[in-house]
């Protein structure tokens, strides 16, 4: 009669061990990172979707979302355009991380903000004049303009690795074709995580005509600008809206909203300046006023900063 009480006793426990087991393997199986809220101090969760157009529609877009210029501009060790810098950033915060492109001597699209290689890395004299593979062996400068370990990133290695955790901002500089962005982009199956940056509602419509389903940044920073992208023709879905870097009007917001447009209000240069000496609430306040992102120098300061 024992034994038989503590058979019993043990396929209870076998059992409960096996449900619990059963729990913990459906709760693991279940998670997606993608549906789950970035947590502050939470280093494994990026802004990714499967439907980038969703993903900027005003309706279903998040708040409060930051764009990090050049990835990492002011901070010490960090070089711009760079993808160990672009890691750093996606440790302290979910970020749209925005690149500039450059083309070398041998028609390799590559990182680059400057058409010269002076300012941001320890060679010299025009991007556009070397070779990637002399350009690759060159060592990224920080702000400061000491020297690091990192070297200038490839485009096709930057959307590879921003598969799954990275939504990009791509900054096509001039003498760079359209066409070599779009078929890299396509080489990557990176349609559903990146925007290309035009300058100019002609440069949208020549881009539209090549790539109807990538989304672009056009300048909409007044109501004549929106009137004339409204007439434009292209769809809502492919358009985010870049309201420029001085104060933006609320009814241009709610107007762009109202369109089924999200916007981003730029930051850089004086509103930034001004958030660092008078507290980021300077900057902040463009989310209360309708903006669903705002692309500034300081990400990690501004997102410390709304969730304080």
């Amino acid at each position: 009669m024992p034994l038989s009480i503590l058979s019993k006793l043990a396929l209870c426990f076998a059992f409960c061990m096996l449900m619990a087991c059963d729990f913990n393997s459906e709760q693991q199986t279940n998670f997606n990172p993608s549906e789950s809220v970035f947590v502050k101090g939470d280093t494994h969760h990026y802004y990714h979707t499967e439907n980038i157009y969703q993903f900027f529609s005003p309706d279903q877009a998040l708040e409060n979302m930051i764009s990090a210029h050049r990835g990492s501009r002011y901070y010490d060790g960090w070089p711009e355009n760079c993808l160990e810098s672009f890691e750093f950033i996606l440790e302290n915060l979910p970020a749209v991380l925005e690149m500039d492109l450059r083309l070398s001597s041998d028609s390799v699209v590559f990182l680059l903000h400057d058409e010269t290689l002076d300012r941001t890395t320890t060679g010299s004299g025009y991007a556009n004049q070397k070779s990637f593979g002399k350009i690759s062996r060159l060592q990224l400068l920080d702000h400061r303009g000491d020297t690091t370990d990192f070297n200038p990133p490839l485009l096709s290695e930057v959307l590879e690795w921003s598969e799954g955790k990275a939504i990009l901002k791509l900054d096509i500089k001039r003498n760079v074709p359209f066409e070599l962005v779009i078929d890299e982009i396509r080489t990557a199956d990176a349609v559903q995580r990146v925007m290309v940056i035009v300058y100019s509602l002609n440069a949208a419509r020549v881009f539209h005509r090549l790539a109807p389903d990538i989304v672009m940044s056009i300048p909409i920073r007044n109501h004549e600008e929106l009137e004339a992208v409204r007439d434009s023709g292209i769809p809502p879905e492919v358009i985010v809206a870049f309201t420029g870097t001085r104060d933006t009007d609320q009814k241009l917001f709610e107007e762009l909203n109202n369109m089924g447009i999200i916007a981003i209000q730029g930051t850089l240069g004086n509103l930034d300046r001004k958030a660092k000496s008078k507290g980021f609430d300077a900057i902040a306040k463009y989310f209360r006023n309708g903006a669903h992102m705002i692309a500034t120098d300081y990400p990690i300061e501004l997102y410390s900063f709304i969730n304080n």
